[in-house]
């Protein structure tokens, strides 16, 4: 099984934080301007979230994604627990 998320090409601006994930295989994330982070877009949207005073709005925008990650992590597990 396959899944396949898509990310909207996008930059998000929220307190002192800045998200871009306009590249489709790297996130950037700044804090007051400066980079603090460059890698996969979901440890991005993950970082902002624990970086910032109040997550809920990063939590709302980025929900699909956040969502779909966690579906697919689980269905990871269940399917390795019936093979055991």
């Amino acid at each position: 099984m396959y899944v396949i998320v898509v990310v909207a090409k996008m930059i998000f601006k929220h307190e002192d934080l800045v998200i871009d994930l306009r590249e489709t295989n790297k996130g950037k994330l700044y804090k007051d301007g400066q980079l603090i982070f460059l890698g996969d877009g979901y440890r991005c949207i993950t970082m902002m979230m624990r970086n910032c005073k109040d997550y809920l709005p990063v939590k709302e925008k980025f929900n699909a994604q956040l969502t779909q990650r966690e579906q697919c992590k689980l269905t990871m597990k269940n399917t390795n627990d019936k093979k055991a």
